[in-house]
């Protein structure tokens, strides 16, 4: 799968780490496991040993290439869990298999020790596993609909964790590749998404809401030749009338990924004239839906308004 950990910089730090809460702890952990082997580290914001160790158990993890993961659970905001496993202190590390713990650990371990407990364990339990009969739909599907779930929600880096497990099971999930995007949209991370972008490959740039992507990047190049965004703004308090300064003005907040912004640009430009330059403002709106899909919720909400408008 493309790898997401240079471009995103942000929790989670690759496809192999993730946090756990009550919430997600049986699909991050238990369901994970029945693959491969799943670390769980619990520790606290306050523990000094936790901090030495867990860059290097991260440095570990990821140099297995997904024959384990590392799903990390702060004590001190999810007390319930640490008093589910008894944890005394920490860090303290528990090993699962096949939905079990087989293997664990307490206090901080230097990185040559990590390695070797990890190696250990993954040969214990015979490292990646090729499944002949494919990922199997129904836990993708459930993994993709909380994903979808903590989008809506605002959880933008729950719901990437999440695309980011789907992809574990199913690489070829172009769903859950373009659900990270729209993460990055989501956050206005526009660095974010075009290292991101930029590392896919040109059959999976052809996935439909992956060109919406890459059209919210292209109208990023698009603005450098337009008047200052500051230039548009005074304009239009001058003459709310003047539809290419609001226009314009839409194209700028695509390309700053701040795309309520720009539909309500777009709708307000549609609303005082809706016939300008053949609809252009309108047509531009269609090909942003488009782009977004129709489950994202700024679809649902940016048609009813300009329906609206529309018929009003």
């Amino acid at each position: 799968m493309l790898e997401i950990g240079a471009a995103q910089q942000k929790p989670p730090a690759s496809a192999y780490i993730r946090d756990a809460d009550p919430g997600n702890f049986e699909e991050a952990v238990i369901a994970a496991s029945m693959k491969n082997p799943v670390l769980v580290d619990f520790w606290a914001p306050w523990c000094g040993p936790c901090k030495q160790m867990m860059p290097a158990i991260e440095k570990v993890v990821n140099e297995q290439a997904g024959a384990v993961s590392l799903v990390k659970i702060n004590v001190e905001k999810y007390p319930e869990l640490a008093e589910l496993f008894r944890v005394q202190s920490v860090p303290m590390v528990y090993a699962f298999y096949q939905g079990q713990p087989v293997d664990g650990f307490t206090g901080a371990k230097p990185e040559k020790d990590l390695r070797v407990f990890i190696d250990k364990l993954v040969k214990a339990h015979g490292g990646p596993k090729e499944e002949a009969s494919g990922p199997d739909p129904m836990l993708v599907a459930k993994i993709m609909a909380a994903a979808h779930k903590h989008f809506r929600e605002g959880q933008y880096t729950d719901a990437m964790a999440q695309y980011s497990t789907a992809l574990d099971y199913d690489e070829k999930n172009m769903e859950a590749l373009a659900g990270i995007g729209w993460c990055f949209v989501a956050e206005k991370d526009l660095e974010s998404l075009t290292a991101f972008v930029g590392e896919m490959t040109p059959e999976q740039k052809t996935y439909s809401r992956i060109k919406g992507l890459d059209m919210l990047l292209q109208k990023h190049a698009e603005v450098e030749a337009l008047p200052a965004i500051d230039a548009l703004q005074t304009k239009l308090e001058k003459n709310p009338k003047d539809a290419q300064a609001r226009y314009d003005l839409a194209l700028h907040h695509l390309a700053a990924l701040d795309i309520e912004a720009a539909i309500d640009d777009i709708v307000e430009l549609t609303r005082r004239d809706r016939e300008w330059q053949e609809q252009k403002a309108r047509k531009l709106l269609l090909e942003l839906f488009d782009a977004l899909g129709n489950d994202h919720p700024l679809t649902s909400q940016g048609r009813r308004r300009l329906s609206t408008v529309l018929f009003s």
